[in-house]
């Protein structure tokens, strides 16, 4: 997909911020190359490259594809997407200075038939395929014949809705309306344009949101962010921007959403952070290989794949992007399923945890802090990609709920109720803290400096016993007291110190 202000950007001149791909010479299958030769990544160690051989393929590049995205005011957004040369089969990425020489042994080698080729390939002929489509596959305005593209054998259409906070395509109604009515399986991305302030990043989310609506119907892909410009922004900048519009997503949605990028974009513009793994990954990348290859960012598996800017497909204009989704029709079936949010599928299989809670209260509803929450009426269950499902019931529920839930210092849960180590008792363990309770001291919270001090000392099973007050304010610092001593902490030292009880 394509920058409507860079509209003529090929996958070896990638990116919207002066990010380029990997150099490489065009090597086509059938071209001979000598055994063992190694192939340095501008973007790996050299380590890790892989070695042409008869027994084994060459790694797939990292050629990396471009997104037409098509809104920055910078160009009509309803123009024409230009013609394109035919892409190389594979792009062997080789330091610049090694070019002329790479060129010369492959030609060398071609004409003595030496052993070792580099074979293309493409995605299992099994796996769902579909496309994504912008503005840019509407040239004068015309439509796309939506039965002629499934009627092709394609499953899904992932269509572009908006970019940055103001710009809609101006085809993404009518083209999701069409293309559900032609059965296919719809989904809808959001081009980012990450900026200075975080505060971007929600309104973008919204803006996305109330033009797509929550997608909680049936035959619908969770949202997506599609992340290859980084506004300037470095890398731990970029990141808590991403965080922030993903989050802001899934409060209002209930949905985990889909990441879209490319991996010399993740692995250097966002430093290959590993904190999105949970988050379904839709990897970028145009190898002529069977697979995707190795993946960026933690991720062990990709959800979707794009593996090719070139398709032609029956009732769309020109070049369009085309992908897989992992792996089986079933697969797809259950990634669109909007009808359920986390927590109500969770519920829906929650047993012995379902009879603690109770019958649902009210609808429902986004959390502080990011992710959602729903009342029951014996306690509540919370959800965010980061935390995942967690119930929280009885007196520690109310407790939660009484310093303020996950806006207060506490945040998201990230246990259900457990047992705790002291006889009878049950402890629940936050992001901030942890809460106790015992029918003989009742729920109080720990947190910060007192609670790492305390687990380290045994926590409900040491000395000190389980708590019997909340955290409290003393001159000089903040102490909790416990059935058998106190922790205080002093502000000036940021020590802990043993107390004795008080009387």
């Amino acid at each position: 997909m394509r920058s409507t202000h860079r509209p003529g950007r090929y996958p070896t001149t990638r990116g919207t911020d002066g990010d380029a791909g990997p150099v490489g010479i065009p090597i086509r299958p059938g071209t001979p190359l000598p055994p063992g030769t190694v192939f340095p990544r501008s973007d790996r160690p050299a380590a890790m490259a892989t070695q042409a051989s008869p027994s084994g393929p060459i790694r797939p590049s990292s050629t990396t594809p471009v997104r037409r995205t098509d809104a920055a005011g910078h160009a009509p957004r309803h123009r024409s997407c230009p013609a394109r040369p035919a892409r190389p089969a594979l792009a062997i990425p080789l330091p610049r200075r090694l070019l002329s020489v790479a060129a010369l042994t492959a030609a060398t080698l071609a004409m003595s038939g030496t052993a070792g080729v580099a074979q293309g390939a493409t995605p299992a002929p099994l796996w769902p395929r579909g496309v994504d489509v912008a503005s840019w596959q509407h040239p004068g305005g015309g439509p796309i014949d939506w039965n002629a593209a499934h009627g092709s054998g394609l499953s899904f259409a992932i269509i572009k809705a908006t970019e940055g906070t103001n710009y809609t395509n101006p085809f993404f109604a009518a083209d999701r309306a069409a293309a559900t009515k032609a059965g296919f399986v719809v989904g809808a991305y959001h081009y980012a344009r990450p900026a200075q302030s975080l505060s971007t990043a929600v309104e973008q989310a919204r803006h996305f949101i109330a033009v797509t609506g929550l997608t909680r119907t049936a035959g619908h892909l969770a949202p997506v962010l599609d992340l290859e410009d980084t506004g300037g922004l470095d890398p731990r900048t970029l990141a808590a921007w991403t965080r922030a519009f993903l989050e802001e997503v899934e409060s209002e949605t209930g949905r985990i959403p889909i990441i879209y990028t490319y991996r010399s974009f993740w692995t250097g513009k966002m430093a290959d952070t590993h904190d999105f793994v949970k988050y379904p990954f839709w990897f970028a990348i145009y190898n002529d290989q069977a697979t995707p290859g190795w993946l960026p960012g933690g991720w062990s598996k990709w959800a979707l794949w794009q593996y090719t800017s070139g398709g032609a497909v029956p009732g769309i204009a020109g070049n369009v992007d085309t992908n897989v989704l992992c792996c089986t029709s079933s697969a797809l079936t259950t990634q669109a399923d909007g009808t359920h949010s986390e927590i109500e599928k969770w519920y829906a299989a929650a047993g012995p945890a379902r009879a603690s809670l109770g019958a649902p209260v009210g609808i429902e509803n986004p959390a502080g802090g990011g992710g959602r929450w729903q009342q029951y009426g014996n306690g509540l269950a919370f959800w965010s990609v980061a935390t995942g499902v967690h119930a929280l019931y009885g007196p520690i529920s109310t407790k939660y709920l009484g310093t303020g839930g996950s806006n207060s210092f506490l945040r998201r849960p990230v246990s259900d109720i457990e047992i705790a180590s002291a006889p009878g008792a049950q402890q629940a363990r936050f992001q901030g803290g942890w809460i106790y309770w015992h029918p003989a001291t009742g729920a109080h919270e720990v947190h910060g400096r007192i609670l790492q001090t305390y687990l380290t000392l045994g926590g409900s099973a040491s000395s000190l016993g389980l708590p019997t007050t909340d955290e409290y304010s003393v001159p000089g610092g903040r102490e909790s007291t416990f059935q058998h001593g106190r922790l205080h902490w002093d502000a000036a030292t940021n020590k802990i110190t043993t107390l004795p009880s008080i009387g």
